[in-house]
């Protein structure tokens, strides 16, 4: 009895410190407070020093962009926040900014209003769900977002009329569900940008979280209610007819560029791609300004 009892303690230990990391793990890749523990664990520093002062810059010149709130309801029941930057279109004309993972709208439209502003083009961005200002406690990795943002594209259809027409510009995450999203959108659409966008989560999942993956996928589709495996933004790529402009860095870390490469070769729609040289994840406006605004001129040019 006391050999077997030896045994049984490490080993109940030893379960239970591995169900209080796969909690862990999962709080930290999809809740919306994540975790605490492996915040103080994992560097999230994916750029150098002078890209930070690029963004803090821009951010608080962003800050007193005067803007128009709006909110909506998910089909799940959670508030949505929306912003809308008026350009002088209005409402005809409007890029729709969609951010990433864990990030906010201002954190991503801050790099893009003096040029769509500059071109007459009206701004509007989202805080995803479990972001920003929106409600929410599960974070969809685009499962969820590109519901969302579609709800969102006739939310602007129905406020500006029939004849409006809108850009759609995602980035990381929300490169992603722009790309989700590319066979179901409406003809006011004209064509979408894809920033550094991924395939699917399940990689990057899968590199962080090594052998606790599955028992993290299933307690998510139980909790979270979707499933790792139902998202994979090629399925819609098959079937959409947007132009697409596909942008990415060879030196991101994030999402690496043979993603992006492998969208770009295999979508057979009408499309451009601007890969970046020196450049990390959704960094490309900053390293090659130029570059992105010539790539962006011509297709709105082309197609609006």
């Amino acid at each position: 009895m006391k050999k077997s009892t030896k045994i049984a303690i490490p080993l109940i230990a030893g379960v239970g410190a591995a169900a209080l990391f796969t909690e862990e793990m999962y709080r930290h890749i999809f809740c919306r407070n994540g975790s605490k523990i492996l915040s103080l664990l994992t560097d999230s520093k994916g750029h150098e020093t002078p890209y930070y002062q690029y963004k803090e810059e821009a951010i608080e010149k962003f800050k007193a962009v005067p803007c128009e709130k709006y909110t909506i309801n998910s089909q799940r029941g959670e508030k949505l926040s929306g912003f809308y930057y008026p350009n002088g279109a209005n409402g005809k004309k409007i890029v729709f900014i969609i951010h990433g993972y864990r990030s906010e709208h201002i954190d991503t439209a801050c790099t893009f209003y003096d040029y769509y502003k500059s071109r007459g083009i009206d701004m509007f961005c989202c805080d995803h769900t479990a972001h920003g200002e929106s409600g929410g406690n599960f974070i969809g990795l685009d499962y969820f977002e590109s519901q969302d943002c579609l709800s969102w594209v006739h939310w602007l259809i129905n406020k500006f009329g029939p004849d409006t027409e809108i850009i759609l510009h995602g980035f990381s995450m929300g490169g992603a569900t722009v790309l989700q999203m590319s066979s179901h959108c409406p003809d006011n659409v004209k064509f979408i940008v894809s920033d550094s966008g991924y395939m699917n989560p399940e990689t990057s999942i899968k590199r962080q979280s090594g052998i606790m993956y599955q028992p993290m996928r299933l307690i998510n589709k139980a909790v979270a209610g979707y499933d790792l495996k139902d998202i994979d933004v090629t399925k819609s790529l098959e079937k959409s007819t947007k132009p697409i402009l596909f942008v990415h860095g060879y030196e991101d870390r994030l999402v690496p560029f043979e993603a992006g490469q492998y969208l770009y070769s295999n979508y057979e729609g009408e499309k451009d791609c601007l890969f970046c040289e020196n450049t990390r994840h959704v960094e490309s406006i900053y390293t090659h300004p130029e570059e992105y605004a010539e790539k962006l001129d011509s297709f709105i040019e082309k197609y609006m």
